[in-house]
């Protein structure tokens, strides 16, 4: 079982998620909701963006979301180049598209961390 930091995650995410949309054996199976509070939901979007359609929600406790493959991540040339500062930005950009309970879509890659079961 392993559990990551948010920076660890984030230097394991632009090390195994560079090429979009393509999960690999380095990267999680499986995520975990996190950082949503306990009367909110995390919004599933047809595309990578807030501005696309919404087709679900996912609660805020919920685990076992399917990484189907994340964009939006620097590679890990660029995130070494980076400051503290623009690291912790670069965690707000990223977007993971996930299979949950039958449905597939796109969820903002900062409120999961991976499944530690």
């Amino acid at each position: 079982m392993r559990f990551h930091t948010p920076t660890s995650l984030l230097l394991l995410s632009a090390a195994s998620w560079a090429a979009p949309v393509a999960a690999t054996a380095d990267g999680p199976d499986y995520f975990s909701v996190t950082g949503v509070a306990e009367n909110d939901v995390l919004n599933m979007r047809a595309g990578p963006s807030a501005l696309a359609e919404k087709i679900g929600e996912i609660a805020h406790d919920a685990r076992r979301l399917q990484n189907l493959g994340c964009q939006g991540l620097p590679s890990f040339g660029e995130w070494e180049k980076m400051t503290e500062q623009q690291r912790r930005d670069s965690r707000r950009h990223y977007w993971c598209k996930v299979g949950f309970q039958g449905a597939e879509g796109w969820v903002a890659g900062r409120f999961l961390r991976e499944d530690g079961d």
